[in-house]
């Protein structure tokens, strides 16, 4: 048996944020390749729904499909346990708490990941739940390591993220207590440029703190950091090109193929620190195992920080990555029936130039799109959209225009060595990253998950969805054409006759 698959074995885990991309991901990875005995998942009541209702629709979520056709049984050992991580001991009541006396590794993932959140809100999930997660870990008395899920942008303040633990520049017990002493969110939200000095947003901030309220443990319990960069597409598993969510980059690709985003303010040098869902979750198990080996002799003197970075492996910009999805015609292959205008994007650092492409290529004709959908007595649809994805943008834009350096996946070349032909095997992700071929594959991959998981549009429609296209193509040629004839038809009674 595999070392990591050793480690888990017969494990009775814990998960926090199991709904969330990197959870539901993890979920999944920790089934289908390790037999671990039980998997608690723990789950606020939501939109009427309860815990044992949520968990039922995750052992649904398409992520489980290769593991519900593969070993269909599996989805069995996970168990709700309801709860919420904005309360005092995350909310699990005295039964559930005995329930899970033989947990012995936690996933604390559980966090908002939305930049522009309200301050009291982030501090409440980011910190305060991180807190609530640790004062739970340390009723487990078979607790073999709790792994704290950051991000690689937690020090945005720095050029250079080493993974170790960089001092915050706030105490996170100075924050929290802001909770209790000032109840009027309008204060608060005034103090929160003052408060997130360096961060460019309530995320990154947060998630700081929380670094620093880990270290403080790292003493009393086994813990350690994960930090990985912008979570994508998966390369491998559970399916090629398998897309998470319409969440981040994902949602913002879904626009471009149904033609709905047209261009985007960016750097043309910018490398988007990138982590495939698959890679990032076989190195979040094996940072899990090597946390608990390094605390087996006591704690270490510094906190444990592991991270995940494409910056030594992915030499292409995005610019790069999306100029070749244009060139490749990957639009076409993986063509939405659910489109608007042709798929294709224009890239650009001028923010004059940005403005003016979003007002004609996106704003006028999703007001004319909404005009007529509101004369034939339909509601407007396109508008929200353009909306939420310019805001999305430009909540994105210190991202966009900040190159971050880093030495890259902590410890690959013991992943890679120590994981060879096993379940958890990334050589051949790491060995061929830098190809052109495969990325053009892995982005095509992208497309057709996005078309089939994220969109719910049947394989059987591809060709439909792709003869839609080229009659648009050919509209829009003709109508181009239409356009040269009138101006060089000006032109010569203008200045010629």
């Amino acid at each position: 048996m595999a070392q990591l698959e050793e480690f888990y074995e017969n494990s009775e885990i814990f998960v926090t944020g199991g709904s969330g991309v990197v959870g539901k991901a993890l979920i999944e990875k920790l089934l289908r390749s390790c037999n671990v005995k039980r998997i608690y998942v723990l789950l606020r009541s939501k939109k009427q729904l309860s815990a044992e209702q949520r968990l039922e629709k995750l052992r649904q979520a398409k992520i489980f499909q290769v593991l519900r056709m593969q070993k269909p049984d599996e989805v069995n050992k996970l168990v709700a346990i309801p709860g919420d991580v904005a309360l005092p001991r995350l909310g699990i009541s005295p039964n559930h708490h005995r329930q899970m006396k033989d947990v012995s590794i936690v996933f604390h993932c559980a966090a908002t990941v939305r930049f522009d959140e309200p301050l009291r809100v982030a501090l409440q999930l980011n910190v305060g739940g991180t807190l609530e997660a640790l004062r739970f870990a340390e009723q487990l008395h078979q607790l073999r390591i709790f792994v704290h899920v950051s991000t690689f942008f937690s020090q945005t303040y720095l050029k250079r993220v080493e993974p170790k633990y960089y001092t915050s520049p706030m105490d996170w017990r100075v924050c929290l207590r802001l909770l209790d002493e000032i109840k009027d969110d309008g204060v608060l939200d005034a103090l929160t440029s003052k408060l997130t000095v360096g961060f460019p947003n309530t995320y990154t901030f947060t998630k700081n703190l929380g670094e620093s309220l880990i270290n403080d443990y790292h003493k009393r319990l086994p813990v350690i950091i994960y930090r990985p960069s912008i979570v994508l597409f998966s390369v491998r598993e559970p399916l090629p090109g398998y897309a998470p969510s319409l969440m981040g980059a994902m949602g913002l690709f879904s626009l471009v193929g149904a033609g709905l985003l047209k261009t985007v303010y960016i750097g043309r040098d910018i490398h988007l620190d990138l982590t495939p869902q698959d890679m990032g979750i076989k190195g979040l198990c094996y940072y899990a195992k090597a946390g608990y080996e390094a605390y087996r002799n006591g704690p270490p003197k510094e906190l444990l920080v592991y991270q995940t970075s494409s910056k030594t492996h992915i030499p292409h910009t995005f610019i790069q990555m999306a100029e070749r999805m244009d060139n490749m015609n990957l639009w076409y292959n993986g063509a939405l029936l659910k489109n608007l205008m042709i798929p294709g994007c224009h890239y650009t650092e001028n923010r004059f130039a940005y403005k003016f492409l979003v007002f004609t290529k996106q704003i006028l004709p999703a007001l004319i799109v909404d005009l007529l959908l509101m004369l034939f007595g339909r509601p407007p649809a396109l508008m929200g959209i353009m909306r939420k994805s310019y805001h999305t943008l430009e909540v994105m834009k210190p991202f966009m225009f900040n190159n971050y350096d880093s030495p890259g996946t902590t410890d690959i070349a013991d992943i890679i060595r120590l994981n060879r032909n096993t379940e958890f095997d990334v050589w051949d992700e790491y060995e061929y990253a830098d190809s052109t071929e495969r990325l053009i594959t892995a982005c095509n991959n992208m497309l057709v998950s996005i078309r089939h998981d994220l969109l719910n549009e049947d394989p059987s429609t591809l060709s439909k969805a792709q003869l839609i296209m080229r009659i648009k193509q050919c509209i829009y040629a003709a109508f181009r054409l239409y356009l040269l004839y009138k101006l060089l038809n000006w032109l010569w009674y203008r200045f010629l006759v």
